[in-house]
């Protein structure tokens, strides 16, 4: 079977990502959880039978931040940070994806940058509402006959409001997901 992914084709999807726990890589909070709800739109750039390029972008009309409460000192000051689940919204308007071969099953790497806006400020108090995101991710995708895609795969997310508030503690997540695309040749 040739590649289901031609030059100029579209796809429309929607993804379900969820991070059990952050971890300390770049930013310094610990104990989040992380879910995000996206709507993907994807359009395949390149595409010859070893490989195919798609620029993505993504909606994010769902995100929620899981906290614990947690007390830290701040310039001799003790602040609480309340247990809450917040919720957020945003998008990550510049993605790329490689997929490899010409496969019904394709093995890909992905990468995206945007931002997100909670309710309160997040990871901690006195930080950002607004944090910048990136993602670098790996998966593979099904493609089956009738135009459809299905995608399992891992993504290293990562949270920041790059200074614009007077604490930055950031959030790295380790995000499993799964989506859902329709294909739309040109």
């Amino acid at each position: 079977m040739d590649t289901p992914l031609t030059a100029g084709s579209n796809e429309f999807g929607i993804w379900a990502n969820y991070s059990p726990q952050s971890f300390v890589f770049d930013g310094t909070s610990r104990d989040r959880k992380l879910f995000l709800a996206n709507l993907q739109y994807a359009r395949t750039l390149l595409a010859s039978r070893t490989a195919a390029l798609k620029y993505t972008v993504d909606l994010i009309p769902l995100a929620l931040e899981n906290q614990p409460t947690q007390f830290y000192l701040v310039n001799g000051k003790t602040l609480r940070n309340p247990a809450a689940t917040i919720y957020g919204t945003g998008a990550n308007p510049i993605g790329l994806q490689v997929n490899f071969g010409a496969r019904r099953v394709e093995p890909f790497l992905s990468g995206s940058v945007g931002f997100l806006y909670f309710a309160r400020q997040v990871p901690v108090v006195g930080s950002s509402q607004f944090n910048y995101t990136a993602n670098l991710g790996v998966g593979i995708e099904v493609f089956s006959h009738s135009g459809r895609w299905f995608t399992v795969g891992y993504k290293y997310h990562h949270l920041s409001n790059a200074e614009g508030a007077p604490l930055n503690p950031g959030l790295d997540s380790n995000m499993f997901y799964t989506g859902f695309s329709l294909l739309r040749r040109k």
